[in-house]
């Protein structure tokens, strides 16, 4: 299955101090590295776009270091991302245009511990239906709170999941999807939303629980 990425590191980390939580050290590796390493190692990779923010190519290039980058060679690209994460996967999609793979895994660059596993269930039910999402059972009580801050609803928890990524995508429909949504994409947390938007369906799998995103400091060790 011949397949691409897109990695979406070009937020700047406010509650890190200034220092971009992707560029922080995770078992001696900065934490860009772990997630461009996953796709690079996964066979049929045909490319790995990573978002940054603009003017920060130089600085992700020197995170990730000369062996790395010549190890990865033309299949490593760097394009510049927007204000909002939709922006960004927006940019990356579209640098993948000559590229154009069957299909697209569209992953935060936060969330290091994502392994081969989930991206082969990724994969292939994205081959099956042609989006999905890896998600895991919440544990907590989860409610809809109003404006009012009174509960709304009482959601059911056996139906509840807590949706990761990498998410995976047929690439021309997703592609299709963002430009079809443009401002609408606006605040959309996932490309699972942006898919809904122009009317296609999205089946879930099996996430993990040791992939999570990395959001505060305390979440590094």
């Amino acid at each position: 299955m011949r397949f691409a990425a897109v990695i979406a590191a070009a937020g700047r980390s406010v509650r890190f101090g200034g220092v971009k939580k992707e560029y922080r050290l995770l078992d001696g590796l900065p934490v860009l590295t772990h997630s461009v390493r996953l796709f690079l190692d996964t066979p049929g990779c045909a490319a790995v776009v990573v978002v940054v923010p603009p003017d920060g190519e130089a600085e992700a290039r020197s995170v990730l270091g000369d062996a790395f980058l010549t190890r990865a060679g033309p299949r490593l690209l760097f394009v510049a991302g927007g204000s909002e994460r939709s922006d960004s996967v927006r940019a990356g999609l579209l640098a993948l245009r000559a590229v154009d793979p069957e299909y697209v895994l569209v992953h935060d660059a936060a969330r290091p511990k994502a392994g081969a596993d989930l991206v082969k269930r990724v994969l292939a039910e994205s081959a099956r239906t042609g989006a999905c999402v890896p998600g895991v059972q919440v544990s907590d009580t989860v409610k809809l709170v109003a404006a009012d801050g009174t509960v709304a609803e009482h959601l059911p928890r056996p139906a509840l999941r807590a949706v990761q990524t990498p998410q995976g995508f047929q690439y021309r429909g997703l592609l299709s999807a963002y430009l079809s949504a443009g401002s609408s994409a606006s605040g959309a947390t996932d490309d699972a939303e942006i898919w809904a938007m122009a009317g296609g369906s999205v089946s879930v799998v099996d996430g993990d629980r040791d992939n999570v995103k990395i959001t505060f400091p305390e979440d590094l060790p």
